[in-house]
């Protein structure tokens, strides 16, 4: 199954960074991405028919995605990794225990089909 990749939400994108400019404390950057679920909301509305047939109800994939709050960061907030590169991140296909991210942990979406 291959998941297309969305438009970047330069508005949530936007959005995050705001909210990352006025808030103070150790968990900013977590916070300032998960907020409402703006991202895990986007990618639902782009990819729910996908996953749902291949299993992964709403709850399933925020777990799945929060193995890749440090990608969200990385996006939203350092600007060191491109949109293009954060979705084949999470929609990544290897098989499990392979190396996919920067920091060195498995946990794409395709991941959890097998």
């Amino acid at each position: 199954m291959a998941l297309p990749i969305p438009p970047e939400p330069r508005d949530i994108k936007d959005r995050i960074i705001k909210r990352r400019s006025v808030c103070t404390g150790s968990s900013c950057d977590s916070f300032s991405v998960w907020f409402g679920n703006e991202i895990a909301k986007y990618l639902w509305d782009h990819w729910n028919r996908e996953l749902t047939r291949a299993g992964i109800n709403w709850q399933k994939f925020l777990s799945i995605l929060s193995n890749h709050t440090q990608e969200l960061i990385d996006w939203a907030i350092r600007n060191t990794l491109a949109w293009n590169d954060l979705v084949k991140i999470l929609t990544n296909d290897l098989s499990p225990g392979t190396e996919v991210t920067s920091v060195g942990r498995k946990g794409g979406i395709l991941d959890y089909l097998g």
